[in-house]
């Protein structure tokens, strides 16, 4: 074989590896993008697909509080809207299953710091809160946003010590039960201890 001959196998040779190496780079980044929506979908176009009580609490999140900051095959996401540092609707409950009910579709989180003396006082109200002591954040999650207003703004009054644990539950049971019947609360309207862009509680973070 003559030089101009070796040249051009080994040319082809390195194309080949290149080209080998680019298909592997690609099927890597496709097999690590899990849980995301199909290029150029749009959150109505998510949607659309799942269960019909998830569908219409993603609308009545999207007219409240506009498109979400991320828009996945599983759940939709916004950041800073209203009052919330989050707010999640999940396509199913994560945590639903055969044998077990979950705690909802609608995922909100208020900043707030809960003292550490509390917390183990505020899980005999409610175990399901998620209190995030590094990051001063609580979550509730439930099927509506006025159950989630309702289950912190107890929360809160059992932090301050103005209603005890099983007082709080059981005046949050009442009130589920008033809310179909289109009762108006103002627990079930908004969170209490937020004025504005004011938290009430000192101990929240900025």
């Amino acid at each position: 074989m003559n030089d101009f001959a070796r040249r051009t196998a080994l040319g082809l040779t390195l194309f080949a590896a290149c080209a080998t190496a680019a298909v592997r780079a690609q099927t890597h980044q496709i097999e690590d993008a899990t849980d995301i929506a199909v290029s150029g979908s749009t959150p109505e176009s998510i949607i659309i697909a799942w269960p019909t009580y998830s569908y219409r609490l993603a609308r009545m999140m999207i007219a409240k509080y506009g498109q979400p900051s991320q828009a996945l095959d599983a759940r939709l996401v916004w950041l800073d809207n209203g009052p919330w540092k989050r707010t999640v609707v999940y396509r199913s409950d994560p945590d639903a299953g055969v044998f077990r009910a979950g705690k909802g579709r609608l995922e909100q989180t208020v900043a707030y710091r809960v003292p550490p003396d509390k917390v183990g006082v505020l899980a005999k109200y409610d175990k399901d809160l998620d209190v995030d002591a590094e990051h001063g954040r609580l979550t509730a999650r439930s099927d509506s946003e006025t159950a989630n207003f309702l289950a912190l703004n107890l929360a809160d009054e059992v932090v301050k010590g103005r209603r005890a644990p099983g007082e709080a539950a059981e005046y949050r049971g009442k009130m589920e039960k008033l809310a179909p019947s289109g009762k108006s609360s103002s627990y079930l309207d908004g969170l209490m201890f937020v004025r504005g862009d004011e938290f009430a509680n000192p101990e929240s973070p900025d």
